[in-house]
């Protein structure tokens, strides 16, 4: 008998087998095992950036109105059991591990790779654990996403922007295609409003020929916003809102969010006020003090986000300096992001993550006239930062899920 070691194990190898860009064993995989994923209300997120927190929100909300919810996320930061919380918790490593023994045949004999093995998991995961709603973030695109099988209360979209374009497309209009592929016949559609008309166009089109109701989100109707260290407050229908999410990007996802709510169940104001202030969330513009001094953690990984992060670095940091420690994917547009980056660098300390992906920090250093400092690992580059920082420095760790889970196990 294996243990759950060594099946997790297992289960990350299946990342060599790359990424199958197709349904056909996802459907064919859930019918074997029963269709799982009927057995509940869902709601379905995609987006490239914005889905993490959008889900959290929705997930917030539900739960403290009494809900049995699950949340399926991904990339998890530090520990597998991330992926998959039932009623805001992690899950147990029992838990997943007897759904992996039932489904293993399934998942061995139709080679699914390793986001559809876990997806498949998170189905019968949520099945078991009798929740009453629950919110799945797209892993990737969303046409032809593993988790694209379901059909939602709702289908989200959040802000667009480039990524991944060896899968999706190298326009904004091809990733949105991508995107829309969420849409279901007759399911209600909630989008934040694109700046491009050209993806509202799209949206509509789209929408009209699933006959999907279509409902755009535009920031800018949630009024005074207010951003402080400890997260951002905004108005939306007349009342106040507070979110413990700093940054004011967070605004529109939490607006995707509300919208999601009043659109699937009637929920009392106060309640939604109370499950929007306590959605958290790792990695996202996290504050954390470290041997006395200051460090925000982000994920951001695009060069979408890393506007959006110095965004946040402006309104909560204005004056101070900033040291990065930044390892970042080779596949992604890392000078858009270092570029970025440099205009509130003090010095970067560039790592090169545990992964094949990750980028040559020599590489990224080429990329900036910025002071840096080269590192081999994530671990040695936190440390001399750690080391570097005066007082009122504030150490920034980001451009991946790999940098900062690993920053954060230091």
């Amino acid at each position: 008998m294996q243990s759950p070691q060594e099946i997790k194990s297992r289960l990350f190898s299946l990342v060599n087998k790359g990424i199958k860009y197709d349904l056909d064993r996802m459907y064919k995989a859930a019918s074997l095992c029963g269709d799982p994923q009927e057995s509940y209300k869902s709601i379905h997120v995609a987006g490239t950036n914005g889905k993490g927190s959008t889900c959290t929100y929705i997930e917030s909300i539900l739960r403290h109105a009494g809900y049995k919810t699950g949340l399926y996320t991904s990339p998890h930061i530090t520990n597998f059991e991330e992926r998959f919380k039932i009623g805001g918790i992690d899950i147990s490593e029992d838990m997943w591990f007897d759904v992996y023994k039932d489904q293993e045949p399934v998942i061995n004999d139709l080679g699914l790779t390793f986001f559809e093995a876990v997806t498949l998991m998170s189905f019968e995961i949520f099945k078991r654990s009798g929740v009453d709603y629950a919110v799945f973030e797209v892993g990737m695109g969303g046409r032809l996403d593993a988790t694209n099988i379901i059909t939602p209360e709702v289908s989200v979209i959040t802000k667009l922007s480039l990524d991944h374009q060896e899968y999706l497309g190298d326009t904004l209009e091809a990733i949105a295609g991508e995107k829309l592929g969420i849409v279901k016949p007759g399911v209600p559609v909630i989008m934040l409003d694109p700046v491009n008309p050209s993806l509202k166009s799209l949206a509509n089109k789209k929408c009209v020929d699933f006959n999907s109701e279509l409902t755009f989100i535009n920031a800018g109707d949630a009024g005074d916003i207010i951003c402080t260290g400890g997260g951002v407050s905004f108005n939306w229908d007349n009342r106040r809102y507070d979110i413990s999410l700093s940054g004011r990007h967070q605004v529109q996802n939490a607006l995707l969010a509300l919208t999601v709510i009043n659109k699937i169940v009637d929920i009392d104001p106060q309640t939604i006020y109370t499950g929007m202030k306590s959605a958290t969330i790792p990695g996202r513009f996290q504050l954390i003090t470290v041997n006395g001094h200051n460090v925000v953690f982000d994920v951001g990984h695009n060069a979408d986000a890393a506007n959006v992060l110095i965004d946040a670095l402006n309104t909560n940091f204005p004056s101070q300096n900033i040291l990065y420690v930044v390892g970042i994917m080779k596949d992604k547009d890392v000078s858009a992001v270092i570029n970025t980056l440099s205009a509130r660098a003090s010095i970067f300390y560039f790592a090169r993550p545990a992964t094949d992906r990750a980028a040559d920090p020599n590489d990224l250093s080429a990329l900036t006239a910025r002071k840096c400092i080269i590192s081999q690992t994530v671990k040695e580059a936190f440390n001399q930062a750690i080391a570097a920082a005066s007082a009122n420095d504030i150490i920034c760790v980001t451009g991946s899920f790999y940098t900062v889970s690993e920053a954060l196990a230091c």
